[in-house]
């Protein structure tokens, strides 16, 4: 069993609403942010997807997407919108990073689903493997985001 974080009361603490962002990041999720990470990425492996993969195609998207300065992009299957806004975000787990305020949308043509994602969003995902809690704001499901996404297992491919 791995050893728990001494500082993990004060990061879980600092992810409610009102410590560093308005909404924060647990949603009316009552687990804890490790049982959160736990979960999802039981989700992932058993679909065969590594967060690695996940990671790419956001920021894959969210690079096209700028080019429309704020209008959507026409990215084949996707439409895609990035939104800069003025400041930055800290990271909720303590090692100092800071990342701009910029959002992406992301129409899926073929489902007709929407996801949308901060460059807080990315780096959780990608360094903590944190997507957020259910009711998040910013919360994005692994299920949903390997179907919109069309991950497939890295042995398959």
């Amino acid at each position: 069993m791995a050893k728990k974080d001494p500082r993990s009361a004060q990061i879980q603490e600092d992810m409610a609403p009102g410590s560093l962002t308005l909404v924060g990041f647990l949603g009316d999720d009552t687990r804890s942010y490790e049982a959160i990470i736990q979960q999802d990425e039981a989700i992932f492996q058993k679909e065969g997807i590594e967060i690695d993969q996940v990671v790419k195609a956001l920021k894959k998207l969210t690079f096209k997407g700028v080019d429309g300065l704020g209008e959507p992009v026409d990215v084949g299957d996707y439409e895609v919108s990035v939104d800069h806004f003025r400041g930055w975000l800290y990271c909720p787990f303590k090692h100092k990073k800071k990342v701009s305020k910029r959002n992406t949308t992301l129409y899926d043509k073929v489902t007709g689903k929407t996801i949308y994602w901060s460059d807080l969003s990315l780096h959780l995902i990608e360094d903590h493997h944190f997507f957020q809690g259910k009711g998040s704001h910013f919360r994005m499901e692994p299920e949903t985001l390997i179907e919109v996404l069309r991950l497939e297992p890295l042995d398959e491919k």
